[in-house]
């Protein structure tokens, strides 16, 4: 499967994943709140090229959204919107601030920015640092994905597979608050990701 992949934001977590993604041949859009940013790293790659968010949601099948919680909510919604795209949201909260009021984790904050797009949580239990290890060394990890469109799950699912990881389907985008708190268990014990295959229990 040849899928587009846009990525809008192109620090740390973006220049990674999109590093990661020009290895195994897929096709690239990129887009950030500095155009020259996204324009030199496009220039970096062998299938990537820069363009403008509105564009980047509207021409990709998939879209990553590697921005920070408030502007994805306040400055990059407004213009992707209209587009409808299907999202991969890589962000975790601020885990020493309460939660943004009626939500219980960042995705489903995002998904209420983003009305009418379907908003999938995957990645963010992968560090910047430990994605790039895996471009030069792959090593086969579990990535838990929620979201509340069984479609849009599965193109995320297929996706995730397509760069070498194993899935697990967390259920309904609820539940996405609990994959974040992986990353605050994380951060309490200083790991890179939950570097471990998940097995199905035994029935």
């Amino acid at each position: 499967m040849d899928l587009r992949i846009g990525i809008i934001g192109c620090g740390r977590m973006g220049t990674a994943l999109a590093r990661l993604v020009d290895r195994h041949g897929m096709p690239l859009l990129l887009a950030n709140r500095t155009p020259a940013r996204a324009a030199a790293l496009a220039a970096d790659l062998s299938r990537a090229r820069a363009a403008p968010p509105a564009r980047v949601a509207a021409e990709a099948d998939l879209t990553i959204l590697a921005t920070p919680i408030d502007a994805t909510c306040h400055d990059l919604a407004p213009l992707i919107r209209h587009a409808r795209p299907v999202v991969v949201d890589v962000s975790n909260p601020c885990f020493d601030a309460p939660p943004a009021p009626g939500h219980r984790s960042a995705a489903q904050r995002i998904a209420a920015a983003l009305p009418g797009c379907a908003v999938v949580k995957a990645f963010n239990c992968l560090s910047a640092r430990w994605i790039a290890a895996h471009t030069r060394s792959p090593a086969l990890v579990t990535v838990p994905i929620a979201g509340d469109d069984p479609d849009a799950k599965l193109l995320v699912s297929t996706f995730c597979k397509t760069l070498g990881f194993d899935t697990a389907d967390a259920g309904p985008l609820a539940n996405s608050r609990c994959v974040e708190s992986l990353t605050e268990l994380l951060l309490c014990i200083g790991a890179d990701t939950v570097g471990v295959r998940l097995v199905p229990a035994a029935p």
